[in-house]
């Protein structure tokens, strides 16, 4: 293990290589600016990560496409990267991204990762994005740490000794903050209508964006609620302090919340670190269907694009363009399955494109993904109401469906659902 600077980690990494990056708000800041900044010494710089936050950044420099990225997860940076040719998405659970690295089929040379100060016995944290990280140090040929003295210590099998890290580089840089979005009067209702849904004693898995922050924002009222999720947003803080989530009736890991990825802001950061109460995991045990399958009342909580008369959920493109990933969804509502009184919801606005379009259709656009099939889609949600699709043949469900639509395409969907699936002659 040496200390080193940023400058002299762009050395080592060389002009050409494969490199992996810490995820979300355990991204290597320090080095990732290094690398922005060094970007014409790149004659070809390959990265694997999946949520970042300095993509914008690269799109500006990045003309001769020397840097080029592979992501497991899209915004919109990295969605457009790919119509410029520099960035591109690889289908993948959530749960099965470890092993990508661990058995050698994306081989990298160089971890590039965020971790908090050792402690007395030389293990550091990976903090607030375990995930994948874990795999890639394990499999690369070189880890490279950025020591963060704000890195919270979170607890569960998030620790990597000194002495399996080559090089390190101190630092002291706030997280990223990411607060949580400005909810409107729809994300408010769709809230509302799955707190109908949720149980007292239930376990919730929540997904990314300003949906499921709705959702959690309507769980006041609930009691005993448990949270095992890949992502803890900061709607959470709130829910623990008022007593709403105590994960008492889980099952498994009883008393304590289980999460993969971490974020938020300070008030986020400062709750998880060293809390007993709060365990983070390799996405490999977070989103193991096996797993999933020993918690109680699971409730997987996931959004959007469009969802079809039959139930087939697109969570990831729009018009055939990749704007998003499968994440962890797959593998949440399939475990839901599973769990013994479990249940998958899906959220959904009832419109796109302000108010032009129906996300509620009788076939998925061309070229989209179907992210989770739908015979294993229990509700959807819109501002509408519930659409029960779980047991229900194909006439019921686009009815079920059609009836949580916003009203002005009813009649339009109605006439398809009819040349689709005909009613029954009187």
């Amino acid at each position: 293990m040496k200390i080193i600077s940023a400058q002299e980690a762009i050395e080592i990494i060389g002009p050409r290589a494969r490199i992996g990056l810490g995820n979300a708000c355990a991204e290597p800041q320090t080095i990732i600016e290094s690398i922005l900044k060094n970007y014409d010494f790149f004659d070809q710089l390959d990265i694997y990560g999946m949520i970042h936050y300095w993509i914008n950044e690269l799109d500006c420099l990045n003309i001769n496409r020397s840097i080029r990225l592979n992501f497991f997860m899209l915004d919109k940076y990295s969605s457009l990267g790919i119509s410029k040719g520099y960035s591109d998405y690889i289908p993948c659970r959530y749960s099965k991204i470890p092993d990508l690295f661990l058995n050698k089929i994306i081989k990298l040379d160089v971890a590039v990762i965020s971790v908090s100060i050792p402690d007395s016995k030389f293990f550091c944290s990976l903090g607030v994005s375990n995930d994948f990280t874990q795999a890639m140090a394990t499999s690369a040929d070189i880890v490279i740490a950025e020591i963060n003295e704000k890195m919270p210590k979170v607890y569960g099998d998030t620790w990597i000794n000194l002495k399996d890290i080559d090089y390190i580089i101190e630092s002291n840089r706030k997280l990223p903050q990411i607060s949580s979005p400005n909810l409107s009067d729809t994300d408010i209702q769709i809230g509302n209508y799955v707190s109908e849904l949720i149980d007292d004693c239930s376990t919730i898995q929540i997904g990314i964006g300003r949906l499921s922050e709705a959702a959690l924002s309507c769980f006041k009222d609930k009691k005993r609620l448990g949270i095992h999720s890949g992502l803890l947003p900061e709607g959470i803080v709130d829910l623990v302090e008022k007593g709403v989530i105590d994960n008492s009736c889980k099952g498994l890991s009883n008393g304590q919340i289980v999460t993969t990825t971490i974020i938020g802001t300070d008030k986020l950061y400062d709750f998880v670190n060293n809390n007993k109460n709060v365990l983070s995991y390799p996405s490999s045990y977070t989103h193991n269907e096996i797993i999933i399958a020993q918690v109680q009342k699971f409730n997987s909580i996931n959004s959007a694009i469009q969802v079809d008369f039959t139930g087939q959920i697109n969570a990831e493109t729009i018009n055939g363009v990749q704007v998003s990933g499968v994440g962890g969804q797959s593998d949440f509502i399939c475990g839901a399955a599973l769990s013994k009184g479990g249940k998958s919801i899906v959220l959904i606005p009832s419109t796109a494109k302000q108010g032009q379009q129906s996300r509620i259709v009788p076939f998925l656009d061309k070229g989209s993904a179907v992210t989770s099939l739908r015979h294993d889609i229990d509700y959807v949600v819109s501002e509408f109401g519930i659409a029960e699709l779980k047991g229900k043949p194909m006439r019921a469900r686009a009815d079920a469906l059609i009836a949580i639509a916003h009203p002005k395409f009813r009649e339009m969907l109605d006439k398809e659902r009819h040349r689709m699936f005909p009613s029954p002659i009187k």
